[in-house]
């Protein structure tokens, strides 16, 4: 089990998306976020359990599902306070080893946020006990696996899904 993921960066606030899920006036709207933010050309980059285009008249199944699998942070810009993503996480391959993902809306992309999240999700992966992290980047989202190489990652091969794996062992740090 992953602990609850919350820390802040320079521009990001990080806090468990139960937050507003469990909030029966809020959630609503982080619904309606969600649907904004989880778009065609974001969920291009993400596994298929992530799209949306079958989910929107089962939106509690479709959250139900993401809760059982992960954990799950949303990722607000300080700044204006806007939904601006959401971290991923779940045991990794082995004990002390995290898996991490992590995606924004196209609004945010292009604007350093996605260094910024990897960097603190790193620092707080190490207060949290973790040896390594594991990430997987689909092979034409070359700006992602950008993001992880600069913050440390090694690339580690091709998984069985085609996804191209990459691993960074805690104690080296961020890049």
């Amino acid at each position: 089990m992953v602990p609850a993921i919350s820390f802040n960066t320079a521009r990001l606030d990080v806090a468990p998306w139960e937050t507003v899920l469990d909030d029966a006036r809020m959630r609503p709207g982080f619904v309606a976020a969600l649907v904004n933010l989880l778009t065609p050309d974001v969920a291009r980059y993400l596994p298929p359990v992530w799209h949306l285009a079958d989910a929107h008249d089962d939106m509690d199944g479709w959250i139900a599902a993401r809760r059982a699998a992960s954990a799950i942070a949303c990722v607000h810009e300080r700044q204006h306070g806007a939904l601006a993503g959401l971290c991923v996480m779940r045991p990794g391959s082995e004990d002390g080893v995290l898996t991490v993902g992590y995606l924004f809306g196209t609004p945010h992309w292009g604007r350093g946020y996605a260094t910024e999240l990897v960097r603190g999700v790193i620092g707080w992966a190490g207060r949290n006990g973790y040896e390594r992290l594991e990430a997987g980047v689909v092979r034409d989202n070359a700006a992602s696996s950008a993001v992880l190489v600069k913050a440390g990652f090694s690339p580690a091969g091709r998984m069985e899904d085609g996804v191209d794996a990459y691993g960074l062992d805690i104690a080296a740090g961020p890049g």
